[in-house]
């Protein structure tokens, strides 16, 4: 789903704002290697004693504020830090990289006096501003965040692009914090921004990504009719509307894209569109698609004509193994699903896809029709049947019900889906603080921790109950 925001402009960290101009004194040149070095103490005495000679100097008070806040956090060590989501669809233990950068209101409050006091003298220091407002988001302060907005948008140059910093708080308090409260900073963006279609856009995107599928679209729509509308927001229009089984709709959004782009990649959808409509016409413009200079998905395009003249279920199978975008992907599946109801991998394929994008009502649906109609043949089959409805369930919080496709998972021999089953139903009667049958579930798979993130938390939440 990485279509869905926009890359913002680079984000300045406060602890890389370093630079030495002529008039910086010797002493505090030798504030960086130290703190690369990780020697905090003698930073500060060195600090300490050039804010003695002169309390008002601003590189020495922003280099405060950064030890405090490299002290506070893990946000400056590259480490292995362990992978704490629990979606399925994110099977990794760990990531190299920076670790988690929140800090509390006392850090943050601490922290930002140093910053204060360095913007008293000098406001126009915008990667100071900039080091502000990443301390409050990382701290969660909402209120002192949106404060600094006026003043951060009237010393940035106007082609800065700082609206998309801004964003990036908005979503460090949206995932770290409250989600109504990221919604309060984009609208506090908004108001300063109000043609920007871009940020309406990534509010929409917000929305969408946390499976609340309809509210986002009144925001992408928005952020169509804005001035500074683009093709990626077309693109999420066309997206969020195949989600949602609205294939007239994406079909306009898709039009509408190409118009902006100049290019006709909009035929493939708009032919995908017309099949399902029974529109014998449709193979016009997949051949118009074809004939256009260096067609991105020809192969697919080819598939497709294939199988309007071999509409076997081998020829649709042959269009899976095409590279193909997954907005043209979704109405083909949909097409599928209808055309070949009997066969698992069809309805199956749309399944998993509402699944992904969250449309966990048609998804489950769907898994309903493949438990109804014994589609499943083999075990692999089955268990990822079991473990993509049982994810549906669980995110729309009927766990109760998604444990009965965890239950049989547990006797897996892929030990992915062995460990989320151990986890999903420890976790249920964890949280419910029956803690001996929780920990029959933990137990399973501890001993494993290495082999999987699922075992991992086992692991963590059996050594919780443990010390209780």
């Amino acid at each position: 789903m990485n279509r869905l925001l926009r890359p913002a402009v680079l984000l300045v960290l406060l602890f890389s704002s370093v630079f030495a101009v002529a008039d910086t004194p010797l002493e505090l040149q030798a504030v960086p290697p130290l703190l690369k070095q990780g020697k905090y103490d003698v930073a500060n005495r060195l600090l300490d004693k050039i804010l003695k000679k002169d309390p008002k100097t601003v590189d020495a008070l922003m280099y405060k504020g950064n030890i405090l806040y490299q002290q506070a956090s893990r946000s400056g060590m590259i480490t292995m830090y362990g992978n704490d989501d629990e979606n399925i669809y994110d099977n990794s233990i760990g990531s190299l990289g920076a670790g988690p950068s929140t800090i509390s209101k006392e850090e943050g409050r601490e922290i930002a006096s140093w910053f204060l006091k360095a913007l008293a003298i000098d406001p126009q220091r915008m990667d100071i501003q900039l080091g502000l407002c990443w301390t409050y988001a990382n701290a969660g302060m909402t209120r002192e965040l949106i404060g600094r907005f006026d003043t951060l948008k009237r010393y940035a140059r106007a082609d800065a692009g700082i609206q998309y910093n801004m964003g990036d708080y908005a979503r460090i308090i949206a995932d770290e914090y409250s989600f109504d409260d990221g919604l309060k900073v984009y609208q506090e963006i908004m108001r300063l921004y109000p043609q920007d279609g871009n940020i309406v856009n990534d509010i929409g995107a917000l929305h969408f990504m946390r499976g609340r599928l309809q509210q986002s679209i009144p925001y992408f729509k928005r952020a169509a009719d804005k001035k500074h509308k683009d093709a990626k927001t077309l693109a999420n229009l066309v997206l969020i509307y195949s989600i949602l089984g609205n294939y007239d709709a994406a079909a306009r959004f898709a039009d509408q894209r190409s118009a902006l782009e100049k290019n006709k990649e909009h035929l493939l959808y708009r032919a995908l569109n017309k099949r399902l409509h029974q529109d014998k016409t449709w193979t016009r413009d997949v051949k118009g698609y074809i004939d256009t200079k260096s067609p991105a998905y020809a192969d697919f395009a080819k598939a497709l004509l294939t199988l309007q003249t071999n509409p076997s279920f081998d020829a649709f199978q042959a269009t899976r193994k095409a590279k193909a975008d997954t907005i043209d992907l979704i109405p083909h599946f949909e097409w599928a699903a209808r055309q070949y109801p009997d066969r698992f991998e069809a309805v199956y394929a749309l399944a998993e896809l509402m699944t992904y994008y969250q449309n966990h009502d048609k998804a489950i649906a769907l898994y309903q029709a493949i438990i109804k109609g014994k589609l499943a043949r083999d075990t692999k089959q089955k268990e990822n049947l079991d473990m993509f409805m049982a994810w549906s369930l669980y995110k729309q919080g009927k766990a109760q019900q998604a444990n009965g496709y965890w239950q049989p998972l547990l006797y897996s021999g892929d030990f992915f889906k062995k460990s989320a089953a151990s986890y999903f139903l420890g976790n249920y009667y964890y949280k419910r603080k029956e803690y001996a049958q929780a920990r029959k579930y933990f137990a399973r798979v501890k001993d494993d921790a290495s082999k999987s993130k699922y075992a991992n938390f086992c692991s963590n939440l059996y050594r919780a109950i443990e010390s209780k």
